[in-house]
């Protein structure tokens, strides 16, 4: 199927879900926050995909009607993000935002600054011209005649620099460029996002393979490329493009470049289930590492000692798997204190698949004492020591 083709047919039923929308707000409860645990013990959204599926097709029909549907979506991707969302910020919040933003009411400030103090993330990419569309003056005014918690934080905000309304509609037109109106103005890089979204693996493969197509194959889009396809589980395609990343990189005595390049592989490869590579690899980096004039850098010696671990959980025999966790253990014996909490969870494992007691038993011992000076406040004298 051709990439046209996908696209129409992507977009088929947002559309229907918003005509449902917009006919009966009944049907928004099923667009609501609806929290589900997974078996790995995070919180997921139920709706999410229909949520965004619903964002995504009002981006391309804008209607000023619209505005309490809009109002609703956001504040469910506010509660998402909240209750499901540990860091980041993605384009299924700042879209919400931009759409209710587009609409200039004042009164969507307070909204605005729900989604801008979710967390840190959101706290510095969350424009804070979301909650300025309605207009710099009149948004100061409602701010001061206010009574929000946070009202005295908002306006030494929004008062803390000249912020003027030419800036508010550049920054809108910059932000009228990142969500077209129309879906033809939408790259392929931008289609693979919104069908991951939704759910849609293979079609989101299709587009980023073909907008992979028209680039340059530098080390950013085989990046790129490896980590999207290895996020949608097409673990082996995402080897073969780290593969090509690792055939052009740096390779130059004492450059990190090919030891993070090596880690990586490693990672997809165990994840591929392709031990035998995956080891070589691992040897690899370890020798790639060694060449580094601060070798061992903290966070990639993190992952080079905890691939050694995570083998070992995956190894075919028992003596293999003996091999991995003696050498990882020898790395552990001559790291600092400090450097081991990325590392004890694996270890932790890797000695318990052993059925290792001694082994099992340090390393806990280790994780318990980390636990224990990671609580302990700081003495005021101690800032700076090692």
């Amino acid at each position: 199927m051709s990439t046209a083709d996908e696209q129409d047919r992507l977009l088929r039923e947002p559309r229907r879900a918003l005509e449902r929308a917009r006919r009966d707000p009944a049907t928004w409860t099923d667009l609501a926050f609806r929290a589900q645990d997974t078996d790995e013990g995070h919180v997921t959204d139920c709706n999410r995909a229909t949520r965004f599926g619903i964002l995504w097709a009002l981006q391309y029909d804008r209607r000023p009607q619209d505005l309490p549907l809009l109002r609703f979506l956001l504040q469910q991707q506010i509660t998402y993000y909240r209750e499901a969302v540990s860091w980041g910020l993605a384009p299924d919040l700042t879209l919400a935002g931009f759409l209710v933003a587009e609409h200039r009411q004042v009164e969507d400030l307070w909204l605005h600054w729900d989604a801008k103090n979710i967390s840190f993330d959101t706290a510095l990419g969350y424009h804070l011209y979301h909650l300025l569309t309605g207009g710099v003056a009149a948004t100061i005014e409602t701010v001061r005649a206010g009574s929000h918690p946070d009202r005295d934080r908002i306006l030494g905000d929004i008062t803390s620099a000249r912020h003027t309304d030419a800036a508010v509609e550049e920054w809108l037109d910059q932000q009228r460029a990142r969500f077209p109106a129309e879906p033809a103005d939408e790259g392929l890089k931008a289609w693979a996002h919104h069908a991951a979204r939704l759910g849609e693996r293979e079609a989101s493969r299709l587009f980023m393979t073909e907008w992979a197509v028209g680039e340059p194959r530098t080390d950013s889009m085989l990046n790129t490329l490896q980590f999207h396809l290895a996020h949608l589980g097409y673990v082996d395609e995402a080897v073969a493009v780290q593969k090509e990343a690792i055939a052009i990189c740096d390779n130059s005595p004492g450059s990190s470049q090919m030891a993070s390049k090596l880690l990586g592989l490693v990672r997809l490869e165990r994840q591929a289930g392709h031990f035998t590579e995956a080891r070589q690899s691992l040897q690899a980096a370890g020798h790639s590492l060694s060449a580094l004039q601060d070798w061992p850098w903290m966070g990639m010696w993190q992952s080079f000692v905890k691939e050694h671990f995570l083998l070992v959980l995956v190894a075919p025999d028992g003596h293999t798997g003996r091999l991995l966790l003696n050498e990882a253990d020898q790395y552990l014996r001559d790291a600092p204190q400090k450097w081991l909490s990325g590392v004890l969870d694996s270890a932790i494992a890797a000695a318990g698949h052993l059925n290792d007691e001694d082994m099992l038993g340090r390393y806990q011992a280790l994780s318990d004492l980390a636990d224990h000076q990671h609580e302990q406040p700081r003495s005021p004298g101690s800032a700076g020591t090692a």
